[in-house]
């Protein structure tokens, strides 16, 4: 009894051993392939790089042993291979490996951005699983937002388009529709924030790649959206289920108008709604300007009046100052308020407004002339003041005639009848300003 416990103590001593020294070997295998397949990638030689890796996978213990390190440089060399390879299906071997490996890197490293990536990849291949990509990309994009690559950004709304809306079934078209919209406003927002962040530290060239995901997502939504009509239909069905915290409303509404500034649709009743669901929202002086711009442009000028009124009153002194005021000397001179009209556009000054501001003077001085001065002379020496003023948006960049109006001015005989001698000074009271008599 005493030996078989002997041997079977002596058996078991045997066995630990060996394994002591198969651990001791696994674990030395492992530092040494680790240290070789970095050694070779570091030198790009792939091949022999990603021959050792798959060692180093094995001996240090495969997915459970290992850390994301291993699996973000076995990415690097994988896609390496990939790119040289020129057999069809040793690429596509190598693409499974580097599918294989994101689905590790995900697993291990929860960055969002790894799944960013991913996704990104599926689509560059076509790849089918479009469930797969629709949470890769939602769980990397919308949690990343504007800090989301601009190329994840693009080809996830390429995604929507080609795969998801263009494989909708004809009754499912309109929902998915909405839901293109719906994303496309957020993707404007994450490009819009990210482009801002690049630019505040000087970084021009990033800040151009979100750019142009912007420009890449505009000429895509046309495919979807070809008509003013369709898409006011889609925002009428939105409006009904705005969200009801005041910014998120807001935001969701300045999305909505920013949707048909890009298709032109500022005419629509649509717009107008918006307008108005805005300031109700966030009475701001662009708000009120905005809606304003709509009903002229409507031909509706009196209801116009009203809210450029209030855009330029809420504006103050701020940077929008000229443009404000030069579009309520438009709605004044429209609603046929002359002096009013006169008065808003010399509050002009900035370089870009200030031309046409002086033409609306010009205008407003002739449209009066028959109802300005004691007699004949004076009512016609009107049209001379008129056309200083055009002279003066002339110089400004306006694109008018210098003649305007000369020919309603006095005449030689009727100066010399005045009193009145060429190069003279004429003042007229109801203007407050002095002209040139000139015949």
């Amino acid at each position: 009894m005493k030996l078989r416990q002997i041997i079977l103590t002596i058996t078991l001593a045997i066995v630990a051993n060996i394994n002591l020294n198969a651990q001791d070997s696994d674990s030395a295998n492992c530092a040494k392939y680790k240290t070789l397949y970095y050694q070779y990638l570091r030198q790009e030689m792939y091949r022999d790089a990603m021959n050792f890796w798959q060692l180093a996978f094995n001996y240090c213990g495969g997915f459970e042993g290992n850390e994301a390190k291993l699996f973000i440089n076995g990415r690097i060399g994988y896609m390496k291979l990939m790119e040289a390879e020129t057999d069809s299906v040793k690429k596509i071997g190598l693409r499974d490996s580097v599918y294989w490996i994101y689905e590790c890197l995900i697993k291990k490293d929860p960055n969002p951005d790894w799944k960013g990536k991913y996704a990104s990849m599926l689509v560059t291949d076509g790849d089918k699983r479009f469930g797969k990509i629709d949470t890769l990309f939602m769980n990397s994009i919308h949690v990343m937002k504007s800090e989301s690559s601009p190329t994840y950004i693009r080809q996830y709304f390429k995604h929507l388009i080609v795969n998801k809306y263009n494989g909708a079934p004809a009754d499912k078209k309109d929902d998915m529709r909405s839901f293109v919209i719906d994303e496309y406003m957020l993707l404007s927002d994450y490009c819009a924030a990210g482009a801002k962040t690049k630019r505040d530290a000087a970084n021009e060239e990033d800040a151009k790649k979100y750019d142009g995901a912007q420009e890449f997502m505009d000429k895509y939504l046309l495919q979807i959206i070809k008509d003013a009509q369709t898409l006011t239909n889609v925002i009428d069905k939105k409006m009904l289920t705005l969200p009801q915290a005041k910014d998120e409303k807001s935001a969701k509404v300045q999305a909505y108008i920013k949707l048909l500034d890009q298709k032109n649709c500022q005419t629509t009743e649509t717009y107008a709604r918006l307008m108005d669901t805005l300031i109700l929202i966030e009475p701001s002086a662009e708000a009120y300007f905005l809606t304003g711009k709509y009903y002229y442009e409507n031909a509706n000028e009196t209801k116009s009046l009203q809210y450029f009124e209030k855009a330029v009153e809420l504006e103050g002194e701020g940077v929008n100052k000229d443009k404000y005021n030069y579009y309520l000397a438009v709605s004044q001179y429209a609603n046929k308020k002359f002096s009013q009209s006169f008065r808003t556009a010399k509050l002009v000054v900035g370089d870009e407004y200030k031309g046409k501001a002086l033409k609306i003077c010009g205008d407003a001085i002739a449209a009066t002339a028959n109802g300005c001065g004691e007699t004949t002379f004076e009512r016609k020496a009107n049209f001379w003041l008129a056309n200083d003023y055009y002279r003066r948006a002339a110089a400004a960049g306006a694109d008018v005639s210098t003649g305007k109006f000369l020919d309603n001015a006095p005449t030689t005989q009727e100066g010399f009848n005045e009193g009145v001698s060429a190069g003279a000074s004429v003042y007229l009271s109801c203007w407050g300003e002095s002209t040139t008599a000139r015949y």
